[in-house]
């Protein structure tokens, strides 16, 4: 996402999309089209929101284009950081803490914490003389997070109070799921009864290499059975050395050892914690239940956790990889099982609570797919938003504001373009066909 103040253009997030077309996968993966950048405009900036690769995997092909600071806490920063350290390009990246508001070129911008699947995510709120513009970001309403650390949900109802919040860019992801998102803390309990059930195994947990907080419950499961914990996967390590060094990931270097050291151990005595819960082809698990992991032998005293929901679009990878574990003689758990998962996003009754602090004027459903913006948009409905005041947008919209009135403008290029290796060498990627 883009706003532009007279010819200064700040960005909000700049992520990958994932080929659904297996015929596409070949090509890379899917960026935006950065040809509106090309203009008489400049970048002076870009924030973000968290770091998800739907949210940051795309910023290493815009640096290469164009050049400009990035803010961010300093885990999406560190997350970031690791995709473009190999280009050294010198970007100037600039932490900002919760509650931070920085002067971005013309834009006035604060960073208030959100909770998400990903520890120090924000919602960014754009201050203008005629009210705020607010971008939620992803999140989740969590009473009880791991960390503590709530959305800063009284904030956004002070500025709604104080100087009004001229626009609301919305979290759809879970509009079509009624009630409220369970607590990321209820999968550690959970996650606790699977351990204790087979205590006597060697453990696996699958999840994604980002959830801090979900590896920081498995950590806790593991130590509380005496058990060293081994992470397995690149992105796995870098992100737990990432989290460590910042004191958001709590474990001791004695706990905390490499596959290299595991034969020291007895197996009821060691918890591996890897990549490859969506089923990916190249993910330490996938290669486990294959039989073709060059450290790994799985069978019938090993127990794997799959530790996340299927992503659309993963589901024949996942029951590949289930299937192929069973055959192996191992002891599966996952999602369908038991709970040992809770989404990152907001749910129906969540987000009626957030537009209820927030009441914006405009209201403009943001993120997943145009099923649950349409969703979300009736949500602001019920709350209040009249009915032309809640817009519904797709890739290349543009709205412009002026005074307190929001109006459609001309559409700018959305195609798809396709980024891999060769077209990164050069610097431009290149268009989808």
């Amino acid at each position: 996402m883009a706003l532009k103040l007279d010819r200064e253009i700040l960005v909000i997030d700049c992520g990958i999309m994932f080929p659904r077309d297996p015929a596409d996968k070949e090509k890379g993966v899917i960026i935006p089209d950065f040809s509106w950048f090309d203009g008489d405009s400049k970048i002076v900036g870009a924030v973000v929101t968290h770091g998800h690769e739907d949210h940051i995997g795309a910023f290493p092909a815009l640096l290469s284009r164009h050049s400009f600071p990035v803010y961010g806490s300093p885990f999406s920063l560190g997350m970031l950081g690791n995709k473009i350290r190999k280009g050294n390009r010198g970007v100037k990246m600039i932490p900002v803490h919760d509650f931070s508001r920085v002067r971005i070129g013309g834009f006035n911008v604060e960073f208030v914490p959100v909770t998400h699947s990903v520890p120090s995510a924000h919602a960014i709120v754009v201050h203008t003389p005629k009210g705020a513009i607010v971008h939620s970001g992803d999140f989740k309403l969590d009473l009880t997070p791991v960390d503590g650390r709530r959305t800063g949900l009284s904030r956004l109802g002070e500025i709604s109070r104080k100087s009004g919040v001229l626009m609301l860019m919305l979290d759809s992801t879970n509009a079509g799921e009624r009630g409220h998102c369970a607590s990321e803390s209820s999968v550690g309990e959970v996650l606790r009864n699977i351990f204790n059930k087979n205590s006597d195994k060697r453990i696996i947990t699958a999840t994604f290499a980002s959830h801090i907080h979900r590896i920081q419950q498995v950590i806790d499961a593991a130590l509380a059975q005496d058990r060293v914990v081994v992470p397995l996967g690149r992105a796995m390590v870098n992100n737990i050395d990432l989290a460590r060094g910042l004191g958001l990931l709590h474990i001791s270097d004695r706990s905390l050892v490499k596959m290299s050291q595991v034969d020291d151990y007895p197996p009821s005595k060691v918890c591996i914690i890897a990549t490859g819960s969506q089923g990916e082809p190249t993910a330490a698990l996938t290669a486990m239940a294959k039989g073709e992991h060059r450290d790994v032998d799985l069978g019938p005293k090993d127990a794997v956790i799959l530790s996340s929901n299927t992503i659309p679009g993963n589901e024949l990878g996942v029951a590949n990889t289930i299937e192929a574990l069973l055959r192996r003689g191992v002891t599966v758990v996952h999602s369908g099982l038991a709970d040992v998962h809770a989404s990152g996003h907001a749910q129906s009754e969540d987000l009626k609570m957030y537009l209820s602090i927030v009441n914006p004027r405009w209201f403009v459903p943001i993120h997943g797919e145009y099923i649950h913006m349409h969703a979300n948009r009736s949500l602001g409905v019920v709350m209040g938003v009249p009915e032309e005041r809640a817009l519904l947008c797709q890739d290349g919209d543009v709205l412009q504001v002026k005074g307190r009135e929001v109006s459609r403008g001309k559409k700018v290029s959305s195609k798809y373009v396709f980024h891999n290796d060769r077209s990164r060498s050069s610097g431009r990627p290149r268009p989808a066909r």
